[in-house]
């Protein structure tokens, strides 16, 4: 690889971006006693209450008991919540309080590699949290199929994805206060009728057309499928949709941070 050819690299936003993930890898590495917690023990603790305390009075759902059937959900809820926690509240923080997107701005750096980057960094976060359920529904023998491992990846393009979400909120709330309405009215109603906890034919069928339009419900079944180890062309369908809401996410997002950033 030439100089040039690096140079030319080092001027792309996927260069950018990955200096701005960076230095959150780092700012997380300095705190990783008080960080990781956060990323494990809550997940933890719903597959253990919801999975098998309340489990224990569910019969099995789809041939699973309803533990197996509720670990990939909760994979792709809370790279969710993750992703989209960090790139709300985080992200506003280190844009207002912190200052550090005015920093960055010094430097050769652009709105939109802040953008990739913090939506990188939200992704980073919901595939470490995606990593640790993993682990502890192996260990419980919840997960068997060696597919579980395909879950990772999907993980990690979920949290592109709702971190792109996310950063939308980031680039036009005037107050971090007004994030609780995105938990709200956005995300929590969505980790209750995207097929986290129950099949979804349960539901009207108004209401299953409105779930699948939702980011959350082909991530829960794509995950559900590679996890049980069946696989389905159905699988594309949901990995194109959740690409597509992605790509649209990503690119809002830059649009409107360069509005709010470059004055």
């Amino acid at each position: 690889m030439t100089a040039a050819t690096v140079q030319r690299f080092q001027r792309t936003a996927l260069w950018g971006g990955y200096r701005v993930w960076q230095r959150n890898r780092d700012s997380f590495l300095r705190n990783w006693r008080f960080e990781v917690g956060g990323l494990a023990v809550e997940p933890f603790i719903m597959l253990i209450a919801i999975g098998f305390g309340l489990g224990a009075y569910i019969r099995g759902i789809e041939g699973a008991s309803y533990a197996a059937f509720l670990a990939p959900g909760v994979i792709a809820s809370y790279a969710m919540f993750h992703a989209s926690f960090d790139s709300t509240y985080g992200a506003y923080l280190r844009m207002e309080t912190h200052h550090v997107y005015e920093s960055i701005l010094f430097t050769p750096l652009e709105p939109k590699d802040i953008v990739i980057g913090e939506v990188m960094w939200g992704a980073t976060r919901a595939l470490m949290s995606a990593t640790a359920v993993l682990i502890v529904a192996v260990s419980f023998g919840l997960i068997t199929s060696p597919y579980s491992i395909l879950a990772l990846p999907v993980a990690y393009l979920i949290g592109l994805t709702f971190a792109a979400i996310a950063m939308i909120m980031t680039a036009t709330v005037k107050s971090i206060g007004v994030m609780n309405n995105f938990f709200a009215l956005f995300i929590i109603p969505m980790f209750w009728l995207s097929g986290v906890f129950f099949p979804l034919d349960g539901f009207p069928d108004a209401v299953q057309k409105f779930a699948w339009v939702l980011p959350l419900t082909p991530a829960t079944a794509l995950v559900r499928g590679l996890v049980a180890g069946e696989f389905s062309v159905w699988m594309v369908a949901w990995l194109a949709e959740i690409t597509a809401y992605f790509t649209v996410a990503l690119w809002l997002a830059a649009v409107l941070m360069r509005r709010r950033l470059i004055k």
